[in-house]
């Protein structure tokens, strides 16, 4: 569980610092709105002071941190170098020219490039949500990007602005929408489709919305009035770039694992819909009332919101297939794993008891049943030890697999004993079945690294009706111990006169049924 930022007595400090700053700030700017020099100072030089700090403290937590954390805070520290980059160019230009920074200028591509950089590093950060997750979270985006903003534009800001726009304004309109879409696929992408969000990354999106709202009012100055630096616009940056700042340390400072994708995600499914239908009636029906008429631009609009809503339905039930494929897998994987034995790969006895218990099955009679174990097993375990057991047991598991034939199952039954279902066959070939696998296993010696270890092994047989599964495992059961009794290394068929024991080296097999028919009690 990771820790809480606070804990940490530097990001406490750091913190601290940065909100004394702040307010530092805020203050300078009333103090010297007198004073256009100072005023200047403040909004230029102090100004940077966060943004110098954030970009030592991202490179920082680069050199610190690994994998897509790493990754994230390169991204940022582009970012942020491109911001301070841009700002000192903003800030040349304030003091070596008369007229301050033209409209559109150089300043403008660091900003630009600040923006579109730390979007990236959100979807890089949130990577792991899957590419049809993030094409769908980018497709949301920018259906609420394009309807807020063309609804803010046609209701809000074209009322109030010149009827042609300056290339300038134009790159301001830019960055406001830039920080939205940031905030939208943190919200959607990153909020919404991952659990357990760092706190360094939540900063980075409070960050975000305070870049938002002081670029919109940064642009609805340089539209309207003018925008001149020093105002209480800058503190709204300066606020963005102490979260910034703070984030880093946290990165720096506190253990997070990385955000984990939700299974599944909270897709904001009616919100893009929704949003889209109100922005295009609102529109339609504003410019109806407002003209009489409809422009080519609000029906390009509608149309690109229209479209883009179908292809987010489209991916939306595309990731909801692909999951339900990807949860189908994953139970049936459940399933394999629940009727398989760890150490041999066969079936374990789970799935034997499933398949006798079957009753809809069409199997055709007769069916056989071997039961096989281990000769003295116990024997090797106290000698060689467990290790050796298990490598004792695969290789009989293998040779029994072997030599079984094609529509046979194979599983382990418990501890050294083995069970094979035969289907359609009858006592002959059940017993000639038995009686390959106990050569199988016999003839050929276990290498145990430097040494050899033979091994025997006793088979008891017995078939009769398909339906009566459980009752020929206990015969097969039954038969097995009389194999045992006999002297073992043997295969004895159930109902068969038992044999006597064997001279080592020679064990016998008996196929000759005998005796009643009745079940036979379990030991």
């Amino acid at each position: 569980m990771a820790a809480r930022p606070l804990s940490d007595p530097v990001v406490r400090r750091c913190t601290a610092l940065g909100v004394a700053w702040l307010a530092g700030y805020v203050l300078l700017i009333f103090l010297t709105r007198d004073a256009p020099a100072a005023n200047l100072f403040v909004g230029d030089i102090l100004y940077v002071v966060p943004i110098v700090a954030s970009v030592v403290a991202s490179v920082i937590a680069v050199r610190r941190l690994t994998g897509r954390h790493r990754v994230f805070w390169l991204l940022l520290a582009v970012a942020f170098a491109a911001q301070l980059a841009g700002e000192c160019i903003w800030a040349g230009y304030d003091y070596l020219s008369d007229n301050g920074p033209p409209e559109p200028s150089v300043a403008d591509l660091g900003y630009t490039v600040a923006s579109v950089t730390t979007l990236c590093a959100v979807l890089v950060g949130f990577g792991g949500a899957g590419g049809l997750r993030q094409l769908r979270g980018l497709v949301d985006t920018a259906i609420i990007v394009l309807g807020v903003g063309a609804a803010a534009w046609h209701l809000l800001v074209q009322p109030q602005v010149p009827a042609s726009l300056s290339p300038g304004d134009l790159i301001s309109l830019t960055y406001p929408v830039l920080d939205t879409a940031l905030i939208c696929c943190l919200m959607i992408i990153g909020l919404g489709g991952h659990s357990g969000v760092p706190v360094s990354v939540r900063l980075i999106g409070l960050a975000g919305a305070l870049n938002a709202v002081s670029d919109m009012s940064y642009t609805f100055m340089s539209i309207t009035t003018g925008y001149e630096s020093g105002g209480l616009i800058d503190a709204g940056f300066e606020a963005a770039s102490v979260c910034s700042f703070i984030a880093a340390v946290v990165a720096v400072r506190v253990p997070e694992p990385p955000a984990a994708p939700r299974t599944f995600d909270r897709g904001m499914t009616l919100t893009p819909v929704l949003l889209s239908s109100v922005v295009v009636f609102t529109l339609l029906a504003t410019q109806k009332a407002r003209t009489g008429d409809v422009d080519t631009t609000t029906l390009a609009i509608s149309g690109v919101l229209f479209l883009a809503v179908l292809l987010r339905q489209y991916l939306f039930t595309t990731d909801r297939a692909a999951l339900a494929e990807q949860l189908r897998a994953a139970v049936a994987e459940q399933h394999r794993l629940a009727v398989t034995d760890s150490l041999t790969g066969l079936h374990n006895r789970r799935f034997v008891n499933e398949r006798l218990a079957d009753r809809d099955a069409v199997r055709p009679d007769p069916a056989g049943v071997l039961v096989i174990d281990l000769d003295h097993f116990k024997r090797i375990n106290d000698t060689y030890g467990h290790l050796t057991g298990d490598i004792v047991l695969r290789a009989a598991a293998a040779r029994i697999a072997a030599v079984s034939r094609a529509g046979d199952l194979v599983a382990r039954w418990g501890g050294e004993e083995f069970v094979v279902l035969l289907p359609q066959t009858g006592d002959t070939d059940a017993a000639d079945v038995a009686e390959r696998i106990r050569q199988e296993i016999t003839g050929t010696p276990v290498d145990l690294t430097g040494t050899t270890l033979t091994i025997t092994a006793s088979i008891g047989v017995a078939t009769g009706p398909h339906a009566d599964g459980d009752l020929l495992v206990d015969r097969a059961d039954q038969a097995l111990y009389d194999a045992k009794r006999a002297g073992r290394n043997r295969v004895v068929v159930w109902g068969a006169t038992p044999p006597a024991a064997s001279v080592a080296g020679a064990p016998a097999t008996d196929v000759h049924r005998v005796g009643d028919t009745s079940g036979i009690p379990r030991r």
